[in-house]
């Protein structure tokens, strides 16, 4: 029995160096606390990687990027604000600093800074996407080691100039429009609702000619769905935006309410998407062929224009 006890007590000794040297482990890998940051007090931006730096800034409630103060992408800053916020860190993931295994090498590293006035918020460099795809490897600054994140977030951050910016170029409300002017080379058409009779004016509005025919209701109704929300594929270089100037319009959109909208499409020789301007910015951009088609298609139906290879898209 005796020698029962000891071994017993032998056994209850070691379990409790076993957890001690545990605890102690643990508390050798203890993760940083993060302070909280109140992301509606950011009001500056710094995201950098080693080909690129994207500044935004925020003023008047609006975010803008670079000193050209580009109209950003504000679903996107919130994304990247909401991660700011949410930061976690949930595992210790390399002391020693191996930074190309998960690309948070100089090539490869995402550096976030968040401003609040002049004050810094929350740094941070943003490495690969974990095996997982729900977590992102990260390091804090001033710190070597390496930390994996909640969440996966680095395509979030991993975006040039371009993609930041607002590709909404064209918004109206449909209802308000009470005049449309469609021009394409040798032919232009006005379009306005007719009058509706005074017990039916909930009616949806009948469009009409100015010679009082009727128009193709649904070609009509199509061509207002498809530009009351307008969204560009990307920006043109201020160089070949001025180059539009010169150019002849292949389609001319004029929309009229209590201002006047007019949005103009230019042929891209052998390309199928097209290059646009509207009235309303001074940003060139590009067109999605997709969309570029749908929006011809409209205006030639309502013109009256079978579409031949001069009015197509990828023909200047």
């Amino acid at each position: 029995m005796k020698k029962e006890y000891l071994i017993l007590i032998a056994l209850i000794i070691g379990l409790g160096a076993y957890l001690g040297l545990k605890k102690e482990d643990r508390m050798h890998y203890e993760l940083p606390a993060l302070a909280q940051v109140d992301t509606a007090e950011i009001d500056r931006l710094e995201i950098k990687k080693s080909d690129r730096s994207v500044v935004f800034k925020k003023a008047d409630g609006a975010w803008t990027l670079t000193d050209k103060n580009y109209p950003a992408d504000t679903a996107g800053v919130e994304k990247m604000l909401d991660t700011i916020r949410d930061l976690n860190l949930s595992a210790l993931v390399s002391e020693a600093g191996d930074r190309n295994r998960y690309e948070l090498d100089s090539d490869n590293a995402i550096h976030v800074a968040a401003f609040a006035g002049e004050t810094e918020k929350r740094r941070f460099s943003i490495g690969k996407t974990a095996p997982s795809f729900n977590h992102t490897f990260v390091m804090l600054d001033r710190d070597t080691r390496i930390f994996q994140a909640d969440k996966n977030f680095r395509n979030d951050f991993n975006k040039s100039e371009d993609e930041f910016r607002d590709k909404l170029v064209m918004e109206f409300d449909v209802k308000g429009v009470r005049k449309i002017t469609l021009e394409r080379p040798g032919k232009t058409i006005v379009f306005s609702p007719a009058a509706p009779a005074k017990e039916d004016e909930a009616a949806e509005p009948e469009w009409q000619r100015e010679d009082g025919t009727r128009a193709d209701q649904g070609a009509v109704s199509d061509l207002l769905s498809s530009l009351s929300h307008l969204e560009c594929q990307e920006y043109l270089d201020p160089a070949d935006a001025g180059a539009l100037e010169k150019e002849t319009a292949l389609c001319k959109i004029t929309l009229e309410n209590k201002t006047v909208l007019g949005l103009n499409l230019f042929g891209q020789d052998g390309r199928e998407d097209m290059a646009g301007t509207v009235s309303a910015s001074p940003y060139a951009f590009v067109l999605a062929s997709y969309k570029a088609k749908d929006i011809l298609s409209y205006v030639d139906t309502l013109l009256g224009i079978e579409e031949t290879d001069e009015n197509r898209p990828d023909k200047e």
